[in-house]
């Protein structure tokens, strides 16, 4: 895994405030806008990795399986369901099943020196893109 380990922050965005426009996704995706929030992913094994999210003053923390659909509940109380898939060594994938039974699919690409994350909403033909900038 070449991104595992390696902590990438947010350097800039694209079309984010056309998609919180069209969803209903907007705490997540305006806190993605208003700070720069730093990510990190560990390999714990074969299958199971951590993700390190750094926003602000907010640390979040989460350990997932690839392929297994777990449960979360978001800060309104609402829970979602992620499933996470590895493709090839550097590009993962997030599918959230929201609370309104539509899904959001976050794709990230990375290389050595940064990582690109394309944002998806079923339902809205708007997609968004967030790109982190390798810092440690």
């Amino acid at each position: 895994m070449s991104f595992c380990g390696k902590k990438y922050r947010r350097s800039h965005c694209e079309n984010i405030n056309e998609l919180v426009k069209a969803s209903n996704m907007h705490d997540v995706i305006q806190t993605f806008e208003k700070f720069a929030p730093t990510i990190c992913f560990t390999r714990l094994d074969k299958e199971t990795f951590h993700m390190d999210l750094q926003v602000g003053t907010k640390h979040v923390g989460h350990t997932f399986t690839l392929e297994e659909e777990q449960e979360m509940e978001r800060r309104d109380g609402s829970k979602v369901r992620i499933t996470y898939t590895l493709h090839g060594d550097n590009v993962l994938h997030q599918m959230i099943k929201l609370p309104d039974g539509k899904s959001a699919y976050f794709r990230r690409e990375f290389s050595d020196t940064d990582c690109t994350m394309t944002i998806a909403l079923e339902g809205v033909e708007q997609t968004g893109t967030i790109w982190y900038e390798r810092i440690a």
